[in-house]
Parts: C-alpha cells; sequence; structure tokens
C-alpha cells in the first residue's frame, strides 16, 4: 500500500508540474513562440522538429515571458545530456541556449524532452536526431508566411517535385508570405525590386532575392484575395520564378482601422471603422477632433493603403483615392486641428481601391475657433454628441453632463 501511495503522489506532481504549456522557440522555428508545443508522450513532455540546430528558448503559454533558456551564455546542449535551463535575468530575457553542433551540421528528425528537477526546475535533453551535412544536402525551398502558421519556418509548406515540376498546396492562401531555403532566413525571395507588383493567378512572377536587404514580403495582386487550396509551382534558377497555378478564389473577412498620429497606432476598436447602414462596402469613424498623418489598414497592419505617392495629403471635405501598396503614410496639407469629423471610406473589393472623405460642416480648424461663452455649440466626444452652453456641458435631450 506504501508503494501505491507513492505512485499516486509522483503522478499527482508531475500533473501539477506539467498544468503550464510549455512551447519551443528558436532558429529551427522562426522564433515562433506559438507553434512547437511540447506534447505528452509516454508521461514526458516532448517536441519533435525536422531540422533542429541553432539557438533556442523554452517560454509557457505561448507568451514571451516566462522564458528559459542558458544558465550562462555561451551554453549549449549535446546528445542525450540533460541541461537545467536559466530563467530571466534582470533585463527580463533568458540567454539563447544552443545545440553542439560541427560547422555546417544539424540534426535531422530531432527530439527534445522536458523534466522537472529539484524546486521544479527545467531540464531539457536532446534524446532523438540524426546529424547530417546541412550543406552538402540538396537544398529545399518552401513558402511561409501568416497563411502557414504565422511566418513559423517549422511550419512552412514545402515545394515537392511533381512530374518534375517543384509544387506546393497551401491550404488558405492569404496576406503576405515569401519563399525561403532549407527553412532558413539566409536566402529568401520575395516581392520583386523593381516591379514591386503582387502575384496574379495564372501570371507567372519573377522574384526578388535577398541581396544587401531583405525583400519586402510578397503579395497577392488584389490583397482582399484568399484562395483555398491554392497549387503553387516554383522554378529555381538564376531567376526564381513562382507562379499560382489554380484555387477556389474568395474574398477575404476583416474589419477596416484608422489608426494615425491623432488618434493613436493602433488596430483595435478605438480605431475601427463602423459599416454604414444602407450603403454597401462604405464605412464611417466619427472624431470630436482629428489631424495629422495617418493609414486606412484591412486587418490587424494585414493590408494598408495610405499615399499613392510620397508626398501626397488630404484636405477636409476633399476626396481622395487610395490604392494598394501604399508610399506610405497619408500626410495632411496643414498642420490644423479639425473638430466634430467623419472619416468614410468606400471600398471596390475587385479592384483594390479605397475612396476616402473627411469632413466637417464648415471646414474650421480647432486653432481658428473663438467661442462665446453665452452661445451654444457641439461636439463629438468619445462617439456621442456634447453641446457646451453657457460653460455647461449637455447631451442632445438637454441633460446636463
Amino acid at each position: 500500500m506504501k508503494k501505491l501511495f507513492t505512485l499516486v503522489a509522483a503522478v499527482a506532481v508531475c500533473f501539477a508540474a506539467n498544468a503550464t504549456d510549455y512551447y519551443f522557440a528558436g532558429a529551427a522555428n522562426g522564433w515562433n513562440n506559438s507553434s512547437t508545443k511540447f506534447v505528452e508522450e509516454s508521461g514526458v513532455l516532448t517536441v519533435s522538429l525536422a531540422d533542429f540546430y541553432g539557438d533556442f528558448k523554452i517560454v509557457e503559454d505561448a507568451q514571451w515571458h516566462p522564458q528559459y533558456g542558458a544558465a550562462q551564455a555561451g551554453d549549449s546542449i549535446n546528445f542525450n545530456e540533460p541541461y537545467t535551463l536559466g530563467g530571466e535575468g534582470e533585463g527580463g530575457e533568458a540567454l539563447n541556449l544552443g545545440v553542439k553542433l560541427a560547422e555546417n551540421y544539424r540534426y535531422k528528425d530531432a527530439k527534445l524532452t522536458l523534466t522537472f528537477g529539484e524546486n521544479n526546475a527545467l531540464i531539457v535533453t536532446l534524446v532523438a536526431g540524426t546529424l547530417y551535412d546541412h550543406s552538402a544536402a540538396p537544398a529545399t525551398y518552401q513558402i511561409v508566411g501568416a497563411c502557414t502558421n504565422n511566418w513559423s519556418t517549422a511550419d512552412a509548406i514545402q515545394f515537392e517535385d511533381k512530374e518534375g515540376v517543384l509544387t506546393a498546396v497551401v491550404p488558405d492562401l492569404n496576406g503576405t508570405f515569401k519563399i525561403i531555403q532549407d527553412r532558413g532566413w539566409a536566402n529568401q525571395w520575395a516581392t520583386n525590386w523593381e516591379t514591386g507588383a503582387g502575384l496574379e493567378l495564372g501570371v507567372a512572377y519573377t522574384l526578388g532575392a535577398k541581396g544587401d536587404a531583405e525583400p519586402k514580403n510578397l503579395f497577392l495582386a488584389n490583397p482582399f484575395a484568399g484562395y483555398k487550396n491554392a497549387v503553387l509551382t516554383l522554378q529555381v534558377g538564376e531567376q526564381m520564378v513562382l507562379t499560382l497555378v489554380s484555387g477556389e478564389f474568395y474574398v477575404t473577412q476583416n474589419n477596416w482601422y484608422f489608426p494615425g498620429t491623432k488618434l493613436g497606432w493602433n488596430c483595435d476598436e478605438t480605431t475601427q471603422f463602423t459599416p454604414v447602414e444602407g450603403k454597401e462596402n462604405t464605412y464611417e469613424f466619427l472624431a470630436a477632433e482629428f489631424g495629422g498623418d495617418f493609414k486606412v489598414v484591412y486587418g490587424n497592419w494585414a493590408v494598408e493603403f495610405g499615399a499613392n505617392v510620397a508626398g501626397d495629403a488630404w484636405e477636409i471635405n476633399k476626396e481622395y483615392v487610395m490604392t494598394y501598396p501604399c508610399a506610405g503614410n497619408l500626410n495632411p496639407l496643414s498642420e490644423e486641428v479639425y473638430t466634430d469629423v467623419t472619416i468614410t471610406i468606400t471600398v471596390d473589393y475587385e479592384n483594390a481601391q479605397v475612396k476616402l472623405l473627411i469632413s466637417n460642416e464648415d471646414d474650421t480648424a480647432v486653432e481658428n475657433i473663438t467661442v462665446d461663452s453665452k452661445k451654444a455649440f457641439k461636439t463629438i466626444e468619445d462617439g456621442q454628441i456634447v453641446i457646451y452652453k453657457n460653460n455647461k456641458r449637455y447631451n442632445v435631450l438637454g441633460a446636463e453632463l
């Protein structure tokens, strides 16, 4: 009976310690802290990596804190040698932990385990993997982006040889993406440096290669488009050519936002447009005061509309046509700040065009307003009309605020 009690107690301690979810984050998965989770196998927390190399850390619950790494700077783990991890230092960051490898070598089909030592200290062990010479292996190519598990190189979809053609099938192609080699960032291809154009269905696209700088993320020519079960082919050579061969077209669904200097550079409820009832593809935002530069964003920074060319400026009560991609923030013609402003956008999803109108009733800026305290005037505060009269505030029903 005593042995049974001991076993039950040990299992209880194990499950208590394992109540937290742990994730691998490192060079081998693009430093993604939410894509590579330790899962229980035969009572041991385990994570598998198709290609293991470089520095890494262990994090809790897909967050960057708490995080665990090297106990001392420069430490590395060896095959089948348990390593007790260190925690966050005074700077709030744990030290990166490496894996001991000869030059150009990596571990294929690696497996790491996570166990608990004294005082619940985390112990990581490389328990499986096959060493191979990375430089001698045939090059592989992958597509990586928001559509392949949030830019995780470990989950990037690989191009496979299909009857002599490198082919990849992406379940849901949308947003932006790049082509990489051997699940790393050393070689990458994306937007063509000269044209800056997007990828169109059925049109061969010559990719821009990494040189002194990284190419911009590649996007679909229509930023509102998505393709289910997208089939892409890749031609490898002096020029890398990508073709979107087929896919089931759909219009992605996202919210519209209005981040800028005046309202704050966040895509959240404080800058979100509201659909206008009875007007198709028309959205509205009310601001008690407005001025400065801004962008119009579809989704959480997924697609940005701004100036068509550098130097473009907006004026009050004048319509401006915005196209994608943009040349930067849309700046004001003057530094004036306007009151009781309505920002309206009308979206042409088929042609990727946004018409913008920033309007108020009298073209009057805040700096030019002089108010007789005996007269009434109205403004908008937190989305509600507020009337000022005799230095007092009232709502539209006449109740004092």
